[in-house]
């Protein structure tokens, strides 16, 4: 055989033990990297909103004449909500209130109650003399006198802000479009001008004129609106008196609504 191929063959052989000798496994200790499958997300059911377990653990659902009963992790927020002073559904103005039945918030009609019907507020309004001239002698001005029916106060023991007069659970805002207000009663029923506008409890004011008016045509409107100050000063009605013109210095009483 030819010297110089078994010299390539024998190089040849020997370069293959070689490689086998220094190629071994991976070192000990050193991990195989893998990757695991994701793991699914689980859905978490939502809490019952009228789950209870005490009567504490209810309360009304609604705000504002509240028809049903949730548990308290999902009252609605009612700090300046402001509603309506009437008796509307199952639990306004006493007749019933949220317990925890069965495990479940609901509403239990008070014993003996029924659901009231829907009260409806309104003011009213007196007025006297019917017929008026700054030149009569008898009174300084009409007296107007407001009555509110169909209120229940929130609480009638809160104090008032400080004013000219004594607080009250109502208050009156009165305004005029000509004229002014006066106060006149007692102890001294001595006339003091309060201005227009002007709020007043709901004592007796008295509306007047000095002035001729622009024009006999139009009609004096006095609006008087009635505020509950349990409630954050609550609007609970509005009337109207129209006043209409006899001559340059003298009205009487028209439309009171």
């Amino acid at each position: 055989m030819d010297a110089k191929f078994i010299a390539i063959l024998t190089v040849c052989i020997a370069a293959v033990l070689i490689a086998g000798c220094t190629t071994g496994p991976a070192p000990a200790g050193t991990a195989t990297p893998t990757q695991s499958a994701p793991t699914p997300e689980v859905a978490t059911a939502p809490a019952d909103s009228r789950g209870c377990a005490t009567v504490e653990d209810c309360v009304p659902a609604q705000c504002c004449h509240p028809s049903s009963c949730t548990g308290k992790a999902t009252a609605p927020p009612c700090g300046n909500v402001m509603c309506t002073m009437s008796c509307e559904g199952p639990i306004d103005c006493g007749a019933g209130s949220c317990g925890c039945v069965n495990g479940k918030c609901s509403v239990i009609p008070a014993q003996g109650a029924t659901a009231p019907a829907a009260q409806t507020i309104s003011v009213n309004l007196e007025a006297s003399p019917q017929r008026y001239s700054p030149m009569m002698s008898s009174t300084p001005g009409i007296g107007l006198t407001p009555t509110v029916t169909g209120f229940l106060a929130a609480d009638t023991n809160v104090e008032g802000n400080a004013t000219d007069f004594a607080w009250n659970a109502i208050n009156f805002e009165w305004n005029a479009t000509f004229g002014r207000f006066l106060r006149w009663d007692a102890p001294d029923y001595k006339v003091h001008d309060i201005g227009n506008p002007v709020a007043t409890d709901g004592r007796t004011i008295y509306w007047t004129f000095t002035d001729k008016p622009a024009s006999t045509r139009e009609p004096v409107t006095i609006t008087v609106t009635a505020r509950d100050m349990t409630r954050q000063g609550a609007v609970l009605a509005t009337s109207t008196l129209t006043l209409n013109w006899d001559g340059d210095y003298a009205v009487y009483v028209g439309e009171i609504r």
